[in-house]
C-alpha cells in the first residue's frame, strides 16, 4: 500500500486542491510531502443538525430548562457554547452548574422556545409582532448575534410613528449602536417624528442629544423652541427643572429677534429660570454685535438642502430694459434656482411697477435687504429664503440712491448716495430688534458711487463722487462707540463706482 501511496504522491510536483466530489463542503490538499489535509467546512451543519436532533428525542440532554410552565430539554455545552450567559452559569462554581432544572424568569416560553431553536438550528424567524420580545430575551441571555439581526430589523422597520419607541428600547437595552442609528433617523426626520405624541415621552438626556446636533433637519430654530416647550408642558412639574439642561442647545442667537423678545422673554418658565438668563444675554449680545459673538449657540445648522449661492439682483440689460428677475446660482450643485421677483414689479397696474435700478444691497443673518434706488427711494426690503419672500421692513428716513449698506455691531448701515438733487452725507443704523431706521454722525464728504465695507469694528467708505463728474480719493472710517467719522490714509487714485469687501 505503501507502494501505491508513493506512486499517487509522485504524480504531481505541486501542491493541489480538489472539491470532494462526495461532499461540496469538503476540501482536499494535497502536497509533495506525502500530506493530506482534510477540510470539511460542512461538518459544522452534520453537527448542528445532529445535536438538535438529540435534544428533539431528549436524548443525551443533561439540563432541563424550566419556563413559564413549559419544560426545555438541553445539552449544558451547547447553551454554554452559544450564549456567554449560560457559559457563566455552567461554567462557575454557581448552583444551577449541577442542577437538573433550572427554573428561568424573565422570558415567556414562545420566545425560549425561539431562543432554542436559534441555538440549534441558526434560523429565527423575526417580525414586527415577535421583534422587541425576542430582543428583550436575546439581550438577557447574550445572544449577541441575535440581538444584531434584531436592531437590523428595527433600523429597517424605522418610522415617524415608531422611531422614538425604538429608540427607547435601543437605550434600556445599551444597545449603542442600534441608539445611534435611531437618534440620526428622527435628527433627519425631525419635522415629521413631532407630529407624533410619542416623541413627548423622550428622556431629558436623549432629547438633549437629538437637539444639539448640527444636522437637526429644521428650517428655522423657532422650531426647535417651540419643541421644546411643548414637551415641557407635557409633564411640567417634572420637566420644569430640566429645562435649563436642554434650553442650553437652542440656538437662541439665531432666531429672529421679533420672535426672541415676544415668545422666548416673554415666556414664564423662561422669565423664573435664573439659570438661563446667560443664555438669553448671549443671544441679546449676538442680535446687537452681529457675528462678533461666538459660541456652540451661533453656528447654523448644517442642512443637506442649504448651500451657499449667489444672487444677481435687479438692474438694467444692455438694450436699458429693467430686470425684474432675481437670478439665484449655487455653484456647488451647478444649477439655477427659482426665487422670487423683486417686490412691486408685477402690479395690476403697470404704472405702479417699480424698477429697482441704482439701489444698494447687503446679506445681514442669511437674508438679503435691498434699500433705496432711483424708483424706490425710501423703500426697504429683505428676502427670506425659507419662505422664499420678500419682506418689507420699515422705510429709510433720507431716500436715496447710488449709497451703499453695511453691516456693523448688528445693526444695518445706509450709508450716503443721491436723492436727485446732491449728494448726501446722512448715515442711518436698521435696528432688526424694533424695525426702526436712526440717524447716527453723517459723512464728513458728501459721496455717491463709493465702496463702503465693514471691518475691525468700523465702517469704511472708500472714494466716490462729490458730484456727477469727479472722484474722491478720501477713506472716511467710522467708530460707533464714539459715533464719529474721521479720514483714514487716502487712495492711491481718485475712484468711484467702486466696490469693497
Amino acid at each position: 500500500m505503501g507502494d501505491v501511496v508513493e506512486s499517487s504522491s509522485d504524480q504531481s510536483n505541486n501542491p493541489l486542491a480538489e472539491k470532494c466530489p462526495q461532499d461540496v463542503g469538503a476540501l482536499i490538499e494535497s502536497s509533495c510531502d506525502g500530506r493530506m489535509k482534510f477540510d470539511d467546512s460542512g461538518l459544522s451543519s452534520i453537527l448542528q443538525s445532529g445535536l438538535d436532533s438529540l435534544r428533539l428525542e431528549k436524548s443525551l440532554t443533561d439540563v432541563v430548562l424550566c419556563v413559564d410552565g413549559s419544560e426545555f430539554f438541553c445539552h449544558r455545552v451547547v447553551l454554554a457554547a452559544a450564549s456567554s450567559y449560560f457559559r457563566a452559569m455552567f461554567c462557575n462554581d454557581l448552583k444551577e452548574k449541577h442542577e437538573e432544572k433550572i427554573t428561568i424568569k424573565g422570558v415567556d416560553a414562545d420566545i425560549m422556545q425561539i431562543l432554542l431553536d436559534y441555538t440549534y438550528t441558526s434560523k429565527v424567524y423575526i417580525t414586527k409582532q415577535n421583534v422587541q420580545r425576542i430582543l428583550e430575551a436575546a439581550s438577557l441571555f447574550q445572544f449577541l448575534r441575535m440581538v444584531d439581526a434584531c436592531a437590523n430589523f428595527l433600523t429597517e422597520a424605522l418610522h415617524p410613528d415608531n422611531c422614538v419607541g425604538i429608540l427607547r428600547l435601543a437605550d434600556a437595552h445599551s444597545l449603542e449602536s442600534l441608539k445611534k442609528r435611531v437618534e440620526i433617523y428622527i435628527i433627519q426626520n425631525f419635522p415629521q417624528v413631532l407630529t407624533h405624541e410619542e416623541f413627548l415621552e423622550l428622556p431629558v438626556d436623549i432629547l438633549s442629544d437629538i437637539i444639539q446636533s448640527d444636522e437637526l433637519y429644521v428650517t428655522e430654530e423657532e422650531q426647535v423652541f417651540e419643541t421644546v416647550m411643548r414637551w415641557v408642558h407635557f409633564r411640567e412639574s417634572e420637566r420644569q427643572q430640566q429645562l435649563s439642561q436642554v434650553l442650553k442647545h437652542i440656538r437662541f442667537p439665531l432666531l429672529d429677534p421679533w420672535y426672541f423678545v415676544e415668545s422666548v422673554e416673554s415666556n414664564e418658565f423662561i422669565r423664573e429660570n435664573p439659570d438661563v438668563f446667560h443664555l438669553l444675554q448671549e443671544a441679546r449680545m449676538y442680535h446687537l454685535s452681529g457675528n462678533e459673538i461666538i459660541s456652540e449657540r451661533t453656528k447654523p445648522r448644517i442642512q443637506e438642502f442649504q448651500s451657499e449661492v449667489f444672487m444677481i439682483i435687479g438692474g438694467c440689460t444692455k438694450d436699458e430694459k429693467f430686470v425684474s428677475e432675481v437670478t439665484c446660482l449655487d455653484p456647488l450643485r451647478r444649477s439655477r434656482l427659482e426665487v422670487a421677483k423683486l417686490p412691486i414689479t408685477e402690479q395690476e397696474m403697470e404704472s405702479e411697477n417699480r424698477k429697482w435700478v441704482e439701489f444698494a444691497c447687503i446679506t445681514f443673518r442669511n437674508e438679503v435687504y435691498i434699500s433705496g434706488g432711483k424708483e424706490t427711494q425710501h423703500e426697504v426690503w429683505k428676502y427670506n429664503a425659507s419662505l422664499n419672500k420678500w419682506i418689507q421692513v420699515e422705510y429709510l428716513n433720507t431716500g436715496r440712491w447710488r449709497h451703499k449698506m453695511a453691516v456693523l455691531s448688528g445693526k444695518v448701515y445706509a450709508i450716503g448716495g443721491f436723492d436727485g438733487i446732491t449728494r448726501l452725507n446722512s448715515v442711518e443704523a436698521y435696528d432688526p430688534f424694533h424695525n426702526c431706521w436712526s440717524e447716527v454722525a453723517p459723512l464728513l464728504l458728501n459721496v455717491s458711487s463709493f465702496a463702503a465695507t465693514s471691518y475691525n469694528r468700523k465702517l469704511y467708505v472708500i472714494g466716490g463722487g462729490p458730484n456727477g463728474k469727479l472722484a474722491t480719493d478720501r477713506t472716511q472710517c467710522y467708530d460707533p462707540s464714539a459715533n464719529k467719522w474721521n479720514l483714514k490714509s487716502p487712495m492711491p487714485i481718485e475712484a468711484k463706482c467702486i466696490n469693497a469687501v
